[in-house]
């Protein structure tokens, strides 16, 4: 009889110590997974997250080839630059065409009067420069990009 009362206090302490630790192993579990989604520790917490220069994020026009076009978008890369992309309608090549971060696709970013463009090459990945000139004299909305282009041809874009 005696080992039978110790089997059983045995058993309530073995169900017990199973109990407690999985009670432990789920706390900790649900502190890991807040963790996880917190932006905490992750290198930006939200509110830190770099945006882009307002006035030159949206669509723009190539003020001679009304169907050149070119989108600075406020998606930060993480290393300084923000994604924009380009293309050229005349070539018969559309917005939707574009693969995400694919060709047509640049990194950019505003310093000062200039603004960098960083594009690649899907099959080198060598990053090929572009330098504009924002032209602030006129109201934001008139904004005017300006750039020479390899051929010396005079290049303009206006914010629609």
């Amino acid at each position: 009889m005696k080992r039978k009362v110790w089997l059983v206090v045995y058993c309530a302490v073995a169900v017990l110590a199973v109990a407690i630790g999985a009670g432990i192993y789920i706390s900790q579990t649900r502190e890991k997974s807040n963790d996880i989604l917190s932006t905490e520790g992750a290198g930006y917490a939200e509110e830190d997250i770099p945006h882009a220069d307002p006035a030159i994020v949206g669509k723009w026009q190539n003020n001679v080839n009304p169907q050149w076009f070119r989108v600075y978008y406020d998606d930060y890369d993480g290393d300084g630059f923000f994604w924009g992309k380009e293309w050229d309608e005349a070539d018969d090549v559309h917005e939707e065409d574009l693969n995400y971060h694919g060709n047509g696709w640049f990194r950019w970013r505003r310093d000062g009067k200039q603004l960098l463009e960083m594009h690649t090459m899907d099959v080198q990945d060598v990053p090929i420069p572009k330098c504009w000139k924002v032209h602030t004299e006129s109201l934001p909305q008139n904004l005017i990009l300006t750039s020479i282009d390899a051929n010396n041809n005079c290049l303009q874009f206006t914010r629609m």
